[in-house]
């Protein structure tokens, strides 16, 4: 049998893996495994001996210690970070998903798995609607404020996008601009949102905010809040 590493790439996977389903243990062979996600690629056998190809998804992945913390807050997780068998169920197996721990590590080098298992969760928790009277100066200010918790790399780079929409939600999703002729805004871009309106004409708008850690491509949306202006 193959040895394997602990680079996260299908030089370093376990050839031997490939038994699994059922395919001999060759490079080419655990190329084709290797971050599959692909459904009815491969033949696997069942507990019953069984051997099923439909409707199911088989791929071999390398789990760093972060992304194994992250996938535990899921129904599904792998119970230890190496090289870990995935297999999901489709049509009418579908969302039962298996996860065999075939090599135990606590190293890994490299990340190639992305969302399927991504090395950090954003939970957000935002600060609750507002109510400010309006001024032609635009001196009073509204403030939102969302504040993100991290699982997982903790240390993540966060971007921020704060978004408008009325109360009913026909205006459709859209970026907040700077400044328009009722109301202006600040902190867009960051965690804190400032609303300063000049009329009532935004009364009941809602805000959410769209936080990225854009090196790990893991996106998350706050809840809404909103805004009231008196007249």
């Amino acid at each position: 049998m193959s040895s394997w590493g602990n680079k996260d790439a299908n030089t370093s996977a376990p050839k031997w893996a490939t038994t699994q389903v059922n395919l001999r243990p060759t490079q080419a062979n655990a190329n084709l495994l290797f971050a599959n996600t692909t459904a009815n690629a491969f033949a696997v056998t069942l507990a019953d001996g069984s051997i099923r190809q439909g409707n199911l998804t088989v791929g071999l992945f390398l789990v760093d210690t972060q992304e194994e913390q992250v996938a535990e807050f899921a129904s599904s997780h792998p119970p230890h970070s190496g090289w870990v068998l995935k297999t999901t169920g489709q049509g009418g197996r579908a969302g039962r998903v298996t996860q065999e721990v075939l090599v135990c590590m606590q190293t890994v080098v490299g990340d190639g798995d992305g969302q399927i298992y991504p090395n950090v969760s954003i939970t957000l928790v935002t600060s609750g609607n507002q109510t400010v009277y309006s001024n032609t100066s635009f001196t009073n200010v509204a403030s939102f404020v969302v504040t993100p918790t991290l699982v997982g790399n903790t240390a993540a780079t966060l971007t921020y996008n704060w978004q408008y929409n009325n109360a009913s939600g026909t205006y459709g999703w859209a970026n907040i601009p700077a400044n328009t002729t009722a109301i202006h805004f600040s902190g867009n871009n960051t965690a804190t949102l400032y609303a300063m309106p000049g009329t009532t004409a935004n009364n009941t708008n809602v805000f959410r905010v769209v936080v990225t850690a854009a090196d790990e491509g893991v996106t998350a949306t706050s809840s809404n809040v909103s805004i009231s202006i008196p007249a």
